[in-house]
């Protein structure tokens, strides 16, 4: 294993329930955390109050760490058609990179498909990816293509453009369910991590729960990250769909702090 820096503690902005984002972030660092994977997009700028650009503003002011942004998903299966739709979709994340950029994040997380049944590859959706890449590059933004249900797209783009700034996003909630071949992924693509998801399940259904809840092999899944040139931080990534009736926000956030102290800090 290489000599890595001490990890940080971090987790997904949205953790589950429906709080005014100054009173998450409070939360969130009550917890514990040091850093947040961050949610690029305006599609709730009614319920937040902030656009993504004040939401980054906010959750620096707090003191947290803003290591990544995931970038929408919704329509990302237009941008493997040769259609206007998959044309705007390219355009969307061309300007999400600028932002980025702007904003000094580092890292956009990206889903290449979309669903169970993903659309075939085709020359104009590798187009675009390369153009998106190129545009990376040019603004020094790394993406990030994370594993979802099916990983033929994923390694099909990654071991098809090989750029210093293209690499993974290793869900190893994702893995466990639908991977046959779960925890090879992240060893395939070592040198190119940049960025974790990480939660637990029963390998039945994808339910984000709390590090040690599940089944996910987590000494499994530390010395696969550790043994990585991956330097960022073990960043969990929670969900609302399993929080049991009359847990608190910080009772939620603490039970996930806490698994992952006991999961991947030895």
């Amino acid at each position: 294993m290489q000599n890595i820096p001490a990890r940080k503690t971090g987790i997904f902005i949205w953790f589950g329930y429906r709080l005014p984002l100054s009173e998450r972030v409070l939360l969130i660092r009550e917890a514990g955390f040091e850093t947040v994977l961050h949610w690029w997009d305006d599609s709730f700028l009614e319920e937040e109050g902030y656009t993504k650009e004040e939401q980054t503003e906010l959750i620096r002011r707090e003191g947290l760490i803003i290591e990544n942004a995931h970038l929408r998903f919704d329509h990302i299966n237009d941008l493997w058609y040769d259609t206007l739709a998959g044309q705007a979709v390219l355009e969307g994340y061309l300007s999400d990179i600028d932002g980025l950029a702007a904003q000094e994040i580092p890292v956009a997380v990206l889903h290449p498909t979309r669903g169970f049944e993903a659309p075939p590859l085709s020359f104009v959706g590798m187009s675009r990816i390369h153009r998106l890449v190129e545009h990376a590059e040019k603004r020094g933004v790394k993406i990030a293509m994370e594993n979802v249900r099916s990983n033929t797209s994923l390694t099909t783009i990654l071991d098809s453009v090989a750029s210093p700034m293209l690499g993974l996003c290793y869900d190893c909630g994702h893995d466990f369910v639908w991977s046959k071949t779960p925890y090879e992924l992240p060893r395939r693509y070592q040198d190119r991590l940049f960025a974790v998801h990480l939660h637990d399940n029963m390998g039945i259904n994808d339910d984000h729960l709390a590090p040690g809840e599940g089944m996910v092999n987590w000494a499994n899944v530390r010395d696969i990250i550790d043994a990585s040139s991956y330097e960022g931080s073990y960043t969990l990534e929670s969900d609302s769909a399993v929080i049991p009736a009359g847990r608190t926000p910080l009772e939620h956030l603490l039970l996930h702090y806490k698994g992952a102290k006991a999961m991947l800090f030895p």
